[in-house]
């Protein structure tokens, strides 16, 4: 009995525990809110109005610089010892400035004997012209005839050995010059040689170019030069400095055409200057324009098959609107018809 007891006391427990578990409300799971998409409010149109001016389109052209005149100097002579070079590219020089010099040792040596013997033999002379002056004023006091042959003759072989002296020393002084490089005419060193220690000559060699600037020129080829006019002015840029120059006439400012049968269109430049040797200048010339037109910027055209609309505002809304234009340039377009002045049309 005491068994069957506590036997129905574990019944009851694991009866209440079952129906407790069936009669228990259900859970209700947590759920998340459904997402959604928010757009942000589109910005205000960029627009522009529809105004009258100048539509340009440019180009730019491009010049090379080349002096009025040039000179080449070049050695002389072959086979000798450079001793220096003292001139620079942009150096200003003389006509007769000594620019580089060759070794002038040997003929230095040959110029000083003959100097020497220059000088004495002339000494000579006017010491025999003395006697023989000397002579004929004691004839004439004692009035006793003298027989002057010897000065004669004497004078006249020296005057010939004087003569072929002075034909030797012509030659060293033009040996002795020869050696020293003189530049031939005012101007600027656009070009020079570096000088190198125990470097020779080569006949023809060039050692340095200078330029005449007191007239500076600049030469345009013929596809550039199409829109350009004699007495037209430009103001063109060479490595940073502005400077005006004017396309002139060739012959009548005495300028030989450069030999280039390429070149079309010649310009001075206001007051010569001094450029760089084949300085570059780029001037941007007006192709083509349009004053006092109705216009747009390019960048409100649209185009499509040669067609060509934009995009007009009314009333807050955007509106495709067919238009027809003239001069077009990277800036501006010019509208020939479809808006009106004061129309907004958006970039």
């Amino acid at each position: 009995m005491k068994v069957s007891k506590y036997f129905m006391i574990i019944i009851l427990v694991f009866s209440a525990g079952f129906l407790s578990g069936c009669f228990a409300l259900p859970v209700e799971e947590e759920y998340r809110p459904i997402a959604f998409f928010s757009l942000r409010e589109p910005p205000p149109w960029r627009t522009v109005e529809v105004t009258y001016g100048d539509v340009e389109l440019l180009t730019t052209i491009t010049a090379r610089h080349q002096p009025a005149k040039e000179e080449v100097v070049r050695f002389p002579v072959a086979g000798a010892l450079i001793t220096g070079i003292y001139v620079n590219v942009g150096d200003e020089v003389k006509e007769g400035d000594i620019i580089a010099s060759l070794d002038r040792s040997g003929v230095s040596g040959e110029l000083e004997r003959f100097t020497r013997e220059e000088a004495r033999l002339m000494l000579r002379i006017e010491q025999l012209n003395e006697r023989h002056a000397h002579s004929l004023w004691m004839a004439e006091i004692s009035e006793v005839p003298i027989d002057d042959s010897f000065y004669i003759n004497q004078r006249r072989d020296m005057l010939e050995d004087l003569y072929m002296l002075r034909l030797e020393l012509d030659y060293f002084r033009r040996q002795y010059e020869s050696r020293l490089v003189r530049a031939p005419i005012d101007g600027i060193v656009t070009n020079a040689m570096a000088f190198i220690e125990r470097q020779f000559s080569a006949a023809n060699h060039q050692v340095a170019v200078i330029a005449d600037q007191t007239l500076s020129i600049f030469v345009v080829d013929v596809r550039e030069a199409e829109i350009m006019e004699i007495g037209s002015r430009y103001e063109m840029d060479v490595a940073g400095t502005f400077v005006w120059v004017e396309v002139i006439d060739p012959l009548e400012w005495g300028i030989e055409r450069p030999p280039q049968v390429w070149v079309e269109a010649i310009l001075i430049a206001d007051g010569g200057g001094t450029f760089a040797a084949r300085a570059i200048g780029r001037i941007n010339a007006v192709l083509a324009g349009a004053y006092d037109v109705l216009h747009v910027p390019t960048a409100a055209i649209h185009s499509v098959n040669d067609q060509h609309f934009v995009y007009v505002l009314e009333d807050g809304l955007r509106r495709l609107r067919m238009v027809e234009i003239g001069l077009h340039s990277p800036q501006f377009t010019e509208i020939i018809g479809g808006l009106t002045q004061g129309e907004e049309v958006v970039i």
